[in-house]
């Protein structure tokens, strides 16, 4: 029997899975594995929600290991939504575990400059990818949320993006202040001008700034 757990927001418009694993499975067969494992799970709900299958490890009731993101942030995630989904197995979790704020942190800075890879910033970003915190910070600086901008052909489409975006910096910029945030209702909450990204409308001049706002924010926080 596979064991897994639903999590993330109740409004998600997809199915986020963590499937518990002895072993976590290397990158390409662990899409091989998840396209194997996408029909079983799916057989459990009656809506067409797409699955966002990840790979972790459970050691005592506490999540030690994931293939994709932050296993603190995968563990507390769960904890605190995992009512609000349809369930088949039982909660697994036992207890939260204090997160890493520098893990979160070098995530953040990642995957925000991930989404300008195919931009006139390629080059920099690139470099900077390749590079330690300062030097992600250091061309996070460079951007300016405020202003549009073509992200070129990526396999997510822009109102994507800034949801993403959106959601990192929020949950970062919480967590600096002692506050975990784990859904899109929560985070719209806490930064109410960042819910246009986060609904996925199109992004409006005072979202953009909004999002600016947070990105200076987050840069005056980590930055040295």
């Amino acid at each position: 029997m596979t064991l897994f757990h639903i999590f993330g927001s109740p409004s998600s418009i997809d199915r986020d899975i963590l499937v518990f694993v002895d072993t976590l499975p290397e990158l390409e067969a662990s899409k091989t594995l998840a396209k194997q494992l996408a029909r079983t799970i799916q057989a459990h709900f009656k809506d067409a929600k797409p699955p966002n299958i990840n790979f972790g490890i459970l050691d005592n009731g506490v999540i030690t290991k994931t293939l994709k993101g932050i296993p603190d942030e995968t563990n507390n995630a769960i904890l605190a939504t995992y009512g609000f989904h349809p369930q088949p197995h039982q909660l697994a979790v036992t207890r939260p575990v204090v997160r890493d704020l520098d893990a979160k942190n070098q995530r953040v800075a990642r995957v925000i400059l991930s989404f300008y890879s195919r931009t006139t910033h390629r080059e920099g970003v690139t470099q900077a990818l390749r590079g330690d915190f300062n030097a992600k910070c250091a061309m996070l600086s460079q951007l300016d949320f405020s202003v549009p901008i073509d992200f070129g052909k990526q396999a997510a489409s822009e109102v994507e993006i800034y949801k993403s975006i959106a959601f990192q910096l929020g949950q970062s910029l919480a967590l600096a202040e002692g506050v975990e945030l784990y859904t899109k209702e929560d985070i719209g909450s806490h930064f109410p001008l960042f819910g246009a990204a986060l609904r996925r409308e199109p992004i409006t001049p005072e979202c953009r700034q909004a999002l600016e706002n947070a990105k200076q924010r987050f840069l005056n926080i980590n930055f040295t």
